[in-house]
């Protein structure tokens, strides 16, 4: 096991529980601070019917696409949601699972590859939901 603490002062050390999930929590509301933002600023799109009788049909907002084609992908909302649980429960406990003492994400390639993963995955299923 490699000793961290080789080479940095004291106050160069801080403990992981208050100062780190403090920062993972900060970051986490900033993210969900910037989509409320960019709904509020760029409201929903709603394709409108021709027809004065028509049904009113609407799209889900770019945000949800990913999750809604994933809906569409599971039949069943057990399988649904336990997907979701899973995905949410995973991110949660990264920095809890994660052992590396490099702060880096481009040094962990295990959690780098997840993050890309996840990335590639959100898009692909909201491109796939916007093109259908």
């Amino acid at each position: 096991m490699v000793d961290y603490r080789k080479g940095r002062s004291e106050e160069d050390l801080e403990p992981f529980f208050p100062n780190e999930i403090l920062r993972h929590t900060l970051l986490t509301f900033f993210l969900m601070s910037a989509v409320l933002i960019a709904v509020i600023v760029l409201p929903e799109s709603f394709q409108k019917s021709t027809g004065e009788f028509a049904a009113f049909q609407t799209k889900p907002p770019w945000y949800l696409l990913s999750f809604y084609q994933l809906s569409f992908l599971l039949k069943s909302k057990v399988l649904y949601i336990t997907a979701l649980v899973v995905f949410a429960l995973l991110f949660v406990s990264i920095p809890f699972l994660d052992r590396n003492p490099k702060r880096c994400l481009c040094e962990k390639p295990v959690f780098f590859s997840l993050v890309i993963l996840c990335l590639l995955m959100v898009i692909f299923l909201g491109l796939m939901r916007f093109l259908k």
